[in-house]
């Protein structure tokens, strides 16, 4: 039953069908391995707080926690350079 209504979604929708697959598809390369690894990181996360018994916010919590270490991880550099950056343009306060 389900085939045959695969089947005939597939004759009239297929347009829609390969719109959504060239979407995910695009947006798989668009994101890159980088991204994909790193969303998948949040993911085993967000699965073993699942394992250990916590709740499900609690286990978007820890997932978003693990984002945000990541996330920080790789733009560690960029942020690096604009501390300094803001330190050697900054205006210094007059002493008196």
């Amino acid at each position: 039953m389900w085939i045959v209504a695969g089947l005939i979604a597939v004759v009239f929708f297929a347009d829609e069908v390969f719109a959504i697959i060239g979407a995910v598809l695009g947006l798989i390369f668009s994101v890159g391995f980088t991204g994909l690894l790193i969303l998948a990181i949040a993911a085993v996360g967000f699965f073993v707080a699942m394992a250990i018994g916590l709740s499900v916010g609690a286990a978007v919590l820890v997932s978003l926690g693990v984002l945000v270490f990541a996330l920080f991880g790789w733009l560690w550099p960029y942020i690096l350079v604009g501390v300094i950056i803001y330190l050697l343009v900054r205006d210094r306060p007059k002493t008196v």
